[in-house]
């Protein structure tokens, strides 16, 4: 599943900003970001309505690299393993991502779409799933995103993919 161009020029901003960047401390490692350029949740995330600023980087894991961190700046502590989506993938139909960004308002042209990941150890292996049917949408070119959950049971919470 290659990003999309909306990631691409969404992670370009990110990088390429004019002022200096500052470095946090997360989860995952140090990581270096640009305030202004952070991405904007106007309704916050399910669950968690008050988080409304986020920063989308580089996974800090070689091994990882096709995952996205997606870290609150709000708090340094919160931060999701999100897999990037092109509008053509084997997850979500296309016409329904546009019918998503659509119906929040968002250039279908503009728009990168994440999943955010889940990991589930037992102890004979680890998987990984990712929330189909609650993707988020980000308009690129506004720097403004949401969750948007499908209507319809379509789409799993839990969809097994492969590292």
């Amino acid at each position: 599943m290659m990003m999309g161009a909306a990631v691409n020029r969404l992670e370009s901003s990110v990088f390429f900003g004019t002022d200096e960047p500052e470095v946090i401390d997360t989860r995952f490692g140090k990581i270096s970001l640009q305030k202004q350029n952070s991405i904007t949740f106007p309704r916050g995330l399910l669950g968690m309505p008050e988080r409304f600023h986020f920063f989308l980087t580089e996974f800090p894991s070689e091994k990882l690299r096709r995952f996205k961190l997606l870290q609150s700046l709000d708090d340094h502590a919160l931060s999701f393993i999100t897999l990037p989506l092109a509008l053509q993938n084997g997850i979500i139909a296309a016409e329904d991502l546009s019918r998503a960004a659509q119906e929040l308002g968002m250039d279908v042209g503009s728009i990168a779409t994440l999943l955010i990941v889940s990991v589930h150890r037992t102890a004979a292996k680890t998987l990984l799933s990712v929330n189909a049917r609650a993707p988020l949408i980000v308009d690129s070119s506004m720097r403004l995103a949401a969750q948007y959950v499908f209507p319809s049971d379509r789409y799993q919470v839990q969809h097994y993919i492969t590292v």
